[in-house]
């Protein structure tokens, strides 16, 4: 069995950028993890009372009044108030203490923002950050900016992705417009996670990137013009209990909409799933729009994928997602390798329509597909595909290694071969 030219992609992408960040991280990777995430859990009064209407207006009045400004016509000298703003994000970010507020006025920014602390960052009126000649666009990194927030932004042309969440956990990502980025793939001499290995181009970590983080949401962001749009990776712990809901991914033209790439191969031991060290679990992926990624390269509307053995991508729901158009099936599951695990996903609701317009080269399917999911090795356990609707394909629904799904318990209009189970 070769490996996919997608799989080999991702799994030529795992080695490397763990070893890199764990060169960064040093032995503290693991445990900066597990504070992040206890620190999440250990402190539900305060995240309770965020939802507390009243509460939650009183605390937000309040730090508004003691916000930080930022404005292109601003100056870094100054105390970042309202009436004196700052000139660059970067200063304000700096100075601001934690549990702040920093409001970033219209205008284009050209830095990369890199908050490590607990502060709530909201773009006025499309604020846009420009991060041509830098790595990312935002970076959201460690367990000390738990709980922070991001809003508002157009974020665009970074060498690699446009937002990186990395190693935190109870972080909001939200409104913001990612575009264009991932510009390395497309340079002359590709380095780090834009680099290619053969015939296989980088991916650049695609435009949104959850790296190893808990509890994180992505809602209602447009994602497209990158090489992929929102990719969950798991190289430097586990990616669990995240939320992407309601965002609009369209048209990144070389990779998935929405990828669940297993990455860690210590995700799974002897068939034992590790859920401390690593693996993608318990994460909702709903009510987003993904249509016409991959189109010029290999890419579904959401896929959920190992990359090698040991890998885990396990116990997540996809469901009330739209799908269309897209380059692999509209909901696409690969497991290459014995010793991976890519059970217990649900997917629940969705409607998907005319996908998978270049087949699947690694299942040998050619013609158009809703959903397919495939095992080369392992018959997979705990799948549940029900209440979709899909639409305009040769195939509806297309398995290998999969427990049987009952032919009434998904709808099909315009489809010729509604399943096709193997």
């Amino acid at each position: 069995m070769t490996l996919s030219r997608h799989a080999r992609a991702r799994l030529r992408r795992a080695v490397p950028a763990a070893v890199a960040s764990l060169a960064l991280a040093g032995a503290a990777a693991t445990p900066a993890l597990a504070h992040g995430t206890g620190h999440g859990g250990s402190n539900p009064g305060r995240h309770l009372g965020q939802h507390k209407g009243h509460h939650h207006h009183h605390h937000h009045h309040g730090k508004r009044h003691n916000a930080l400004y930022v404005s292109p016509s601003g100056n870094d000298a100054n105390a970042c108030a309202k009436a004196a703003p700052c000139k660059t994000i970067g200063h304000a970010v700096s100075v601001a203490g934690n549990g702040a507020t920093v409001v970033v006025l219209s205008g284009t920014y050209a830095e990369q923002v890199t908050i490590s602390k607990r502060l709530t960052l909201v773009g006025k009126g499309g604020a846009t950050i420009d991060a041509t000649g830098q790595t990312n666009g935002i970076v959201i990194s460690g367990a000390g900016a738990s709980h922070a927030a991001v809003s508002g932004f157009v974020v665009e042309h970074a060498t690699q992705e446009g937002i990186l969440a990395t190693q935190t956990a109870h972080v909001t990502i939200a409104g913001n417009t990612v575009k264009d980025n991932d510009l390395g793939a497309f340079g002359p001499n590709p380095t780090g996670e834009c680099a290619p290995q053969g015939e296989v181009p980088g991916d650049c970590g695609e435009g949104l990137h959850l790296q190893s983080t808990a509890h994180v949401k992505v809602v209602g962001n447009l994602v497209t013009g990158n090489t992929g749009g929102i990719l969950l990776t798991d190289e430097l712990g586990p990616t669990k209990h995240n939320l992407v809901l309601h965002n609009k991914v369209l048209d990144n033209l070389f990779d998935c909409g929405i990828t669940v790439a297993g990455h860690n191969p210590n995700a799974v031991q002897n068939g034992v799933r590790k859920p401390r060290v690593a693996g993608i679990y318990a994460n909702v992926i709903a009510f987003n729009k993904s249509d016409g990624n991959g189109v010029r390269g290999e890419g579904a509307g959401i896929l959920l994928a190992g990359a090698g053995p040991g890998t885990g991508v396990y116990r997540n729901l996809v469901k009330h997602n739209e799908a269309s158009g897209n380059n692999l099936a509209g909901i696409t599951l690969h497991s290459h390798a014995p010793g991976d695990d890519l059970n217990d996903n649900r997917f629940v609701g969705n409607r998907v329509s005319n996908d998978a317009l270049g087949g699947d080269p690694d299942a040998g399917v050619t013609d158009t597909t809703g959903i397919l999911i495939f095992s080369a090795v392992t018959p997979l356990r705990g799948i549940v595909v029900r209440g979709n609707v899909i639409s305009d394909v040769h195939f509806g629904i297309w398995t290998r290694n999969v427990p049987a799904i009952p032919a009434n318990a998904n709808t099909f209009v315009n489809v010729a071969v509604p399943l096709q189970q193997q």
